[in-house]
């Protein structure tokens, strides 16, 4: 008799997010095909495909500058886009045509009114904003949030919570709960999930806890 040994492995939470968005001529409105776009101070960027579509993936959370640049077209740089979890950005960029004499095109990013990937009772929760809440520890935090009381979790019980952090589960065995409590100052960002979340999230019934570090 063949017996076949499996291991199951647990899915990793969402730690990145993602910036998108179409790159056009101001002018024409007409997709740019092969613009140039670079994450100011890393290596990371993309190239805009023929309908001037383009997709930077892998992204940790945070702040970004985008550079845009294109043969016959001045450069363009996009200030203070912000990236969360789980998430994608959209930015849409109009390249200026090098017949406009001018210097480098900065533009300031604007958050979107509806986030449109946004399929849960998601609220993220970035270190600049925890610096300035009158909180002492990260549970504090998570009371904050809609739908959490003493750490319940839409009335759910304190051990169907899953708390992850850099995707790994860190649930105490015994009891459900977090297996410790980060330092304030240890956290880039957090996201709390407190209904529908998706699949890639086992272990959890009631709501998400999920902590990205700054060394991501």
């Amino acid at each position: 008799m063949l017996c076949i040994a499996g291991i199951v492995l647990p899915m990793n939470a969402g730690q990145t997010g993602k910036i998108s968005g179409k790159i056009t001529d101001e002018k024409t409105g007409e997709p740019l095909v092969g613009a140039t776009l670079m994450i100011q101070g890393t290596k990371m960027g993309a190239a805009s495909d023929f309908q001037g579509d383009y997709y930077i993936t892998n992204l940790s959370p945070g702040s970004y500058n985008l550079v845009v640049s294109s043969i016959g077209y001045q450069n363009t740089v996009i200030k203070n886009i912000v990236v969360k979890i789980d998430l994608t950005t959209q930015v849409n960029v109009k390249l200026v045509s090098t017949d406009v004499i001018g210097q480098e095109v900065i533009v300031q990013a604007e958050r979107a009114i509806v986030q449109r990937d946004l399929t849960s009772s998601s609220v993220t929760v970035s270190s600049d904003e925890i610096k300035v809440m009158p909180v002492e520890n990260i549970n504090q935090v998570i009371n904050l949030q809609a739908g959490v009381v003493g750490g319940h979790f839409r009335g759910g019980r304190t051990g169907e919570v899953a708390y992850l952090i850099d995707g790994m589960p860190i649930n105490n065995p015994a009891n459900g709960n977090a297996g410790f409590t980060p330092e304030n100052a240890s956290i880039r960002e957090m996201e709390v999930i407190s209904g529908t979340f998706n699949a890639e999230y086992g272990q959890a019934m009631s709501g998400i806890v999920n902590i990205v570090n700054p060394g991501r």
